[in-house]
Parts: C-alpha cells; sequence; structure tokens
C-alpha cells in the first residue's frame, strides 16, 4: 500500500551537544549537490530556537528531513510528503543517515527507530510496519489524542 503523510526517526547516539545550527550548512551543500539520490532538495529552515522542536529542516519536494529534537531525543526526522511504500520512506531516512554519518560522523541507533503516522484516516498497522520494517513493533502511546506512533526494534 502506499502511503504518505508518515515518516520515521532514527535517533543520534552521538553529537548531542553540537548546536543544530551547525547543521544549516550541511543541509545547505546537499541542496547544492542534490545530494539525496530520488529527491529534490528545495530549502533549509531554521527552528533551532524552538525547545524541542523540529530543529533545522531540509525541504525536499518528497519529504521533509530535519535534525530533530522532539522530546528530548535528538534525531534524523524523514517525514514523506509524496505516496511511497513504508519500506522505501525507511529506506530513504536510512540513505539521508547514512549521508549525514558519512560527512559528519554523526552515529545512530540501528537497534531502534520510530514510525509515526499524521493521517489518521489511512495508515499502516502494526503487523503491515513490522513486516516492511523487519523489527519487533511496539505502540508508542495508547492516548487517542496522540498520533500513532510505533518503535520499531531490531536485532
Amino acid at each position: 500500500m502506499d502511503l504518505h503523510k508518515f515518516g520515521v526517526k532514527l535517533f543520534f547516539v552521538n553529537q548531542q551537544d553540537r548546536e543544530l545550527t551547525e547543521f544549516i550548512p550541511v543541509f545547505h551543500g546537499w541542496i547544492q549537490r542534490q545530494a539525496l539520490a530520488g529527491h529534490l532538495l528545495i530549502d533549509v529552515h531554521d527552528y533551532s530556537h524552538v525547545h524541542h522542536g523540529p530543529g533545522i529542516l531540509l525541504v525536499a519536494h518528497e519529504a521533509n528531513l530535519s535534525i530533530d529534537e522532539a522530546e528530548g531525543r535528538r534525531g534524523l526526522v524523514y517525514i514523506r510528503k509524496q505516496p511511497a511504500r513504508l519500506r522505501d520512506v525507511v529506506e530513504a531516512a536510512q540513505q539521508a543517515a547514512k549521508q549525514l554519518s558519512d560527512e559528519q560522523g554523526v552515529q545512530f541507533n540501528d537497534g531502534q527507530f520510530e514510525v509515526f503516522v499524521n493521517d489518521r484516516l489511512h495508515h499502516p498497522g502494526a503487523t503491515e510496519i513490522a513486516e516492511s520494517t523487519g523489527g519487533e513493533v511496539v505502540p508508542k502511546s495508547t492516548d487517542p489524542r496522540e498520533r500513532l506512533a510505533f518503535v520499531v526494534k531490531r536485532g
């Protein structure tokens, strides 16, 4: 099933003390080189002033990427805006994470990431997420006021 309005957050395991604004020139460099395959990279926005907010946002036609600090946990967030399979979204997030790791030395938690859905009407269930990600899927919250989110744990 092709979906959109959902995303993946890969958590940092190092560089927590690095200033968010240091990622602005990194993302500008990605735009100049069109560094992410399959993405038209457009603009960068600075939300570093927002406590536990979206941080530094890289806008692409297909998705938004950000170095985000939601819930006090820094990570790379990939939110798909165009229809795609969940597996492709996870792979795109991992591609961006690898690039960030190669260029900036950022290390990510390989054993756990988050999948969330910003569309309450059309969304994958835990079984589909588990099949697409190859991991154990645990609902993040049972509060109906929260967006649907799952923690995916691998090996």
